[in-house]
């Protein structure tokens, strides 16, 4: 499981926190079962953080989102799958990692935030049970690294959160210094701590992925590290741990980190296996098939069609076949910004479907990602943070089984006329579709719309503004709607226009769509896209290095993690 979900001592049921591996509702399976693709409806959302965790911050029986970035910042669940706005919480400086459960002990979920900061390395912001947060307590960085990952778990068996922080560098002072210690810090169940130990583990410590791999009854630790390693710890009880052999993921000598690690059982033998993200020099991912006596089998290495960088994975029965399936977040998405491989109960997977597919040279690209049940119907849902040109976090609720919606009819084109001279920015605007939840708008310097077009983007609303076209120069335009299930209409009839010069005005970005917090509803079937199949292959590091509030170094990864 992905740690930051594993945190819940004594908690009821109803507002546990809901951790990657959702357990299927649905029995049955079969190599049929294993090629059913899921389908999900899709809503946007502006980014609000780089890691995120959810839970039930406000005890009605629905998840919440926590992001992280200079601040916590919380999106509470309306009920259905929808989130309501962001509320930002104050914590010690730049976050890069958050977790939640119960650390003081009063039956409602906390948050816990890594801080990059010389003097400070952890934020305990406790829940007031309603879903707001008091201000934050903070805790020394007693290791002087960076804090990428951060686990919640009870490692003594007390019945009290404990927290782990795995480090990677410290680039506060020249030069910088590689870390080999995570720190652990024993909860004292009132949101106090014991003083903070520091553990040797190894170099390139991203995730964490708790569990108990020998099945002695306490929690071990998997933490990914540097040239496809994996480092693991197990527990003895007391909140110490014996190290193991380091694992291969993947056998390379170069510098390739594991980007993302989780628990889960792939072949339904109730032993804990391992998933691991190794993305880079092969975009590959290992399945570790465990034993039971904290031993795992020779790794099982998917290579990601095209080579798209899965950065971090989500492991859930999405398709309701009873196996666990793995959907990954391509740092790569000219291809779509997430895969999923179904299960076949065995260990091993089918071939991959892409979903959500950017339009050609959007350098868009999934990096954290995470599953859980967000609107209540049993079917796990999935999270998404999209980095490149146009950030954003997507929302992918389960819509396998649904009927497909209706096909948009063509849109009416409104503005600019016929053989009109509009100033620019030129404003577009043409009527809503039936049917539609997104738009699909070109301009061209030619008629026949031909590869590279002038602007070829997605839209949520039915209009947009375009604020850098050739003045003097005739262009032409047209738009198709898109239904919630990535089908795409007829296209509208093709105007012809002429840019005028540049009129300054408010307008900032290029290309405009609509700002704020409109969000944008997809449906969205295994290899059926809302867009046409892009060309251009875009490296997952720009991905990741356009997005905002990055507290440290990219992990290209994702995340650092972590990771809808």
């Amino acid at each position: 499981m992905k740690a930051r979900h594993a945190g819940r001592v004594g908690l009821p049921h109803a507002r546990a926190l809901v951790v990657v591996l959702l357990a299927s509702l649905i029995a049955g399976g079969g190599a049929s079962g294993a090629t059913t693709a899921p389908t999900f409806a899709r809503a946007d959302y502006p980014l609000f953080g780089n890691n995120y965790v959810v839970g039930d911050f406000n005890g009605d029986g629905s998840l919440d989102l926590a992001g992280v970035g200079t601040a916590a910042k919380v999106r509470l669940n309306n009920g259905a799958g929808t989130f309501g706005a962001v509320v930002e919480y104050a914590i010690g400086g730049q976050g890069q990692d958050i977790a939640a459960g119960d650390f003081n002990g009063d039956g409602g979920l906390d948050l816990v935030v890594t801080i990059n900061n010389p003097q400070i390395g952890l934020s305990l912001l406790t829940g007031n049970g309603d879903g707001t947060f008091a201000a934050p307590v903070n805790f020394p960085n007693t290791s002087g690294f960076d804090s990428p990952a951060v686990a919640a778990v009870d490692l003594n068996n007390d019945s009290k959160l404990d927290i782990v922080i795995a480090h990677q560098i410290a680039c506060y002072v020249a030069p910088c210094v590689a870390s080999e210690v995570i720190s652990v810090m024993i909860g004292n169940g009132d949101g106090t701590f014991q003083p903070s130990r520091e553990i040797p583990v190894g170099r390139g410590m991203s995730e964490i992925a708790v569990g108990d791999y020998n099945r002695d009854g306490f929690k071990d630790l998997a933490i990914g590290g540097t040239q496809g390693q994996v480092y693991r710890l197990y527990g003895v009880g007391n909140g110490t741990f014996v190290q193991q052999p380091t694992l291969t993921a993947v056998v390379d000598q170069s510098f390739i980190p594991v980007t993302d690690i989780d628990a889960a059982d792939f072949n339904g033998d109730s032993i804990q296996d391992l998933v691991v993200a190794v993305p880079h020099n092969g975009s590959r991912t290992a399945i570790l098939i465990g034993n039971g006596d904290g031993t795992f089998r020779t790794p099982l290495v998917l290579t990601s069609p095209h080579l798209n960088a899965p950065q971090q994975q989500a492991v859930a029965d999405y398709n309701g076949d009873g196996f666990q399936d793995l959907a990954l977040s391509l740092g790569d998405g000219s291809f779509g910004l997430v895969q999923i491989r179904n299960g076949n109960g065995d260990g091993t997977f089918q071939a991959a479907m892409h979903y959500l597919l950017p339009p050609p040279t959007s350098s868009l690209g999934g990096i954290f990602i995470v599953s859980a049940n967000l609107n209540g119907d049993t079917k796990p849902d999935i999270a998404l943070n999209i980095g490149g040109a146009f950030p954003s976090f997507a929302v992918l609720l389960n819509s396998t089984g649904a009927a497909p919606p209706p096909t948009p009819s063509a849109p009416t084109l409104l503005s600019p006329a016929q053989d009109a001279t509009p100033a620019q920015p030129v404003a577009f605007d043409w009527t809503d579709v039936a049917a539609a939840t997104a738009y699909r708008i070109q301009i061209d310097n030619s008629n026949n719309f031909s590869a590279p077009l002038v602007v070829d983007r997605v839209v949520t609303a039915s209009q947009f503004t375009a604020s850098t076209l050739n003045a003097g120069q005739r262009h032409w335009w047209r738009v198709r709607g898109i239904n919630s299930a990535g089908t795409a209409g007829a296209w509208s009839s093709v105007r012809r226009f002429t840019p005028g010069a540049f009129t300054p005005g408010p307008f900032a970005r290029r290309d405009s769509a609509q700002p704020g917090d409109r969000r944008r509803r997809q449906h969205l079937g295994g290899n059926g896209q809302p867009d046409e199949r892009g060309a251009l292959r875009r490296c997952a590091r720009n991905a990741v290095e356009q997005q905002h509030e990055r507290g440290h170094r990219p992990r290209e990864r994702r995340r650092s993690r972590r990771r809808l």
